[in-house]
């Protein structure tokens, strides 16, 4: 069995979610996970990195380990029918050209052939809830415990992939010693079972950066979703693995 590794686990729940998938113009879809760029962008909320600090949100990423667990799924346990809600936003960039600079919005507005309005759709998963897991990849690594405390007293607002997506609950951080990732969701589930957790039904598959040091995986998937440039939007491939959690019965 291997040696016991420090992991830092949380929950991330509430009424709407959205995790942005690769797209571009009016479709805005969402994916069925909290991508690594999303949830690190949560951890660097709430530890106070401003978005324009670009080697702070890499060094996230170089040094911090991921793996996420789904729990919920648009309102439905995670062998139910996913609920999901669209929604639209509208966006206007006004032409302007050499002989006319926009100083107002009530500039803009006085020209309504030029406003270049700009329709996209959005979905959101009506209901969802996901276990995370992060865990130290280098001694660079910002210490676990100071992440911890950053979640209950977050700098920034904490949002579930989108700001009209909040929290519904705290993240509830715990540190747990496992040897394996799914002996320490296992864990992190008991130590809560009677908390806002008794709610949530726990997944049965982990998705997780590809030095878990868990055992051999089921699937691989490659993700682009870590950061190269947070203020440009800019990003890599990242391998995941797929784990099993254990069954109860096994686990009794």
């Amino acid at each position: 069995m291997a040696d016991p590794r420090s992991h830092l686990l949380f929950t991330l729940a509430g009424p709407m979610a959205a995790f942005g998938d690769v797209t571009v113009g009016q479709l805005r879809s969402t994916w069925d996970r909290p991508s690594k760029s999303a949830v690190l962008g949560l951890v660097a909320a709430a530890l106070g990195i401003p978005r324009a600090q670009s080697a702070d949100h890499a060094r996230l990423h170089a040094t911090l380990g991921f793996a996420v667990r789904v729990d919920r799924l648009g309102e439905a346990p995670h062998d139910r029918p996913a609920i999901v809600l669209r929604d639209y936003h509208t966006a206007q960039a006004p032409s302007s050209g050499r002989d006319r600079r926009w100083a107002t919005r009530r500039d803009e507005l006085a020209e309504p052939d030029r406003l270049n309005t700009v329709l996209s759709d959005r979905w959101y998963w009506a209901g969802f809830a996901a276990t995370v897991a992060l865990w130290a990849r280098s001694s660079d690594a910002p210490p676990l415990a100071d992440i911890a405390a950053a979640l209950d007293r977050p700098a920034y607002a904490l949002y579930l992939g989108r700001k009209s997506c909040p929290l519904s609950q705290p993240p509830a951080p715990r540190l747990i010693d496992a040897p394996s990732l799914p002996a320490a969701f296992a864990a992190y589930d008991e130590a809560l079972k009677d908390g806002a957790r008794a709610r949530i039904t726990a997944g049965p598959v982990l998705w997780a950066d590809d030095d878990h040091e868990s055992g051999a995986p089921d699937q691989c998937e490659v993700r682009r979703d870590t950061v190269v440039r947070r203020e440009a939007w800019v990003f890599e491939d990242r391998v995941q693995h797929r784990l099993l959690m254990p069954s109860p019965e096994a686990s009794a």
